[in-house]
């Protein structure tokens, strides 16, 4: 059998074949990791924003920034100590996770998803009730480094984190829920008097949009270090990656769900996507080349 003969032009032929591969290679892989850092606005009062591990980039927002639209500039809103709000702040909210954005819940921030009880500690001044269930107690009741209990130990709202794991002083203040919804997905608990209480939950609303939550008071807690401290900024890195609609879990989860509840874009390839696309692709312009 004759070998296929390589000529000067065969080798300049494939060698720009490789250099567009690589240039598309490049470009698709800044584009996947662009794509990870979410836009998050902070919507609560009098507390510092923990940080997040992670290139997301948080901003500040008031009550009035949300009742002016502000959220369609953003891709999570991070949602604790919340400050009053009106009626068209619900509206707003609404609105942005109808369009296929994330949620994130802390503290009182269970009160704007869950109708309050009328024994509530501080709850949020406006309730929303984006979801059936009920929000009651939320002050010091169980004490500090109250034990959460991990039931879900593959959830990736729980990645990172021991098994029971504790926010110090911020396990103290913590709503209890009742009366949820199937769509919600419980992945840690705590025991609050002889009962199990979800501690880190998430769920796909029906009319679109993610939301996780854990009903804890920590936002305040920001001077607390060690694992206090990490255990906080790790829990809230894993929400505000679940939720977020263009890379999280809870966005491949409203890609493959039924039209009228889908993402309207599609969520961007991963990492291992690309490179398996770019091998295909180098597969058949090797095979296109030698047919020459």
């Amino acid at each position: 059998m004759t070998p296929f003969p390589i000529t000067s032009s065969t080798r300049l032929r494939s060698g720009r074949i490789f250099s567009n591969l690589l240039a598309g290679l490049g470009i698709s892989l800044l584009v996947t990791s662009q794509a990870q850092a979410a836009k998050v606005a902070f919507w609560a009062e009098h507390v510092p924003f923990p940080s997040l591990g992670s290139a997301h980039t948080v901003t500040l927002v008031s009550t009035a920034d949300i009742d002016a639209g502000a959220l369609q500039n953003y891709d999570v809103v991070v949602a604790g100590h919340v400050p009053r709000g009106t009626a068209n702040t619900c509206s707003r909210i609404a609105a942005f996770l109808a369009a296929g954005k994330g949620m994130v819940g802390e503290w009182n921030g269970a009160t704007v998803l869950f109708h309050p009880s009328p024994d509530a500690y501080e709850p949020a001044d406006i309730a929303c009730e984006l979801f059936a269930g009920l929000a009651s107690g939320g002050g010091n009741t169980f004490g500090s480094e109250l034990p959460i209990d991990i039931t879900e130990p593959s959830s990736p709202l729980v990645a990172g984190l021991s098994n029971p794991f504790t926010m110090g002083e911020g396990s103290a203040h913590v709503y209890q829920l009742t009366g949820l919804g199937p769509e919600w997905k419980v992945a840690a608990t705590f025991d609050g008097e002889g009962s199990s209480h979800p501690a880190v939950l998430a769920a796909l609303r029906p009319d679109g949009g993610c939301v996780a939550l854990s009903p804890f008071d920590y936002f305040d807690r920001d001077q607390e270090t060690g694992t206090s401290r990490r255990n906080m900024e790790v829990l809230l890195e894993n929400l505000v990656k679940w939720v977020d609609p263009r890379a999280g879990q809870c966005g491949r989860a409203m890609a493959a769900a039924p039209a009228a509840t889908a993402l309207k874009s599609v969520p961007t390839s991963g990492i291992l996507g690309v490179l398996a696309l770019s091998c295909l692709l180098a597969v058949a312009g090797l095979s296109r080349l030698a047919r020459r």
